[in-house]
């Protein structure tokens, strides 16, 4: 049986080694699956199509403080873009990310913000996501991996309306790089 931890540690590996090996992984995973699993017969499994990569600028969070809940801060997003073969633009300012250190050791974001595509549309994105800190570390990048999201979107009647009715999974990570600096990796859900 394929667990879940091996699937995300899949998606992991597959953002890290290319997006060109998805398709491929996919469906080696997928036979892996069919392969003495306890699913019923036919049942089919997800597969994840690339849709953008964000790089998103941050400013110095703001510290709210501790709650019943954790250590909350409040991480505003300045700007930064994206770019995937159907899509690509700019990162509006004004967003924010409402980052919380649970007392168990977890990490929560959720994040709230726009994009504005190279076509002038309007896409509203909240990204949320749970993880145990820092996963992996790229050493050619620096990029720091840190959790899987579930970003989900409201896009305007439209060429973008697809994204209003589809699944989405993504990866955050940090990157050593850039100061303030997040890159995001999302997919979608076939």
């Amino acid at each position: 049986m394929l667990s879940r931890r091996a699937v995300l540690n899949a998606v992991t590996a597959m953002s890290a080694v290319g997006l060109s090996t998805l398709a491929a992984a996919a469906g080696d995973a997928a036979e892996q699956a069919k392969a003495g699993s306890p699913l019923p017969a036919g049942v089919q499994l997800p597969i994840l199509a690339f849709v953008y990569e964000c790089d998103v600028t941050l400013s110095d969070a703001e510290d709210f403080g501790v709650t019943a809940e954790g250590h909350r801060r409040i991480i505003p997003i300045t700007g930064g873009s994206f770019k995937g073969p159907e899509l690509r633009g700019q990162v509006l300012s004004g967003g924010a990310d409402w980052n919380l250190a649970r007392s168990d050791g977890t990490r929560s974001v959720e994040a709230a913000y726009y994009l504005r595509t190279d076509d002038s549309v309007i896409l509203r994105i909240v990204n949320k996501g749970v993880g145990g800190g820092v996963r992996r570390e790229d050493p050619e990048t620096g990029e720091r991996f840190f959790m899987f999201t579930t970003p989900t979107f409201e896009a305007p009647a439209g060429k973008y309306e697809w994204m209003n009715h589809t699944s989405f999974v993504a990866t955050l990570g940090a990157r050593r790089d850039a100061k303030n600096a997040v890159l995001i990796r999302v997919f979608r859900l076939v």
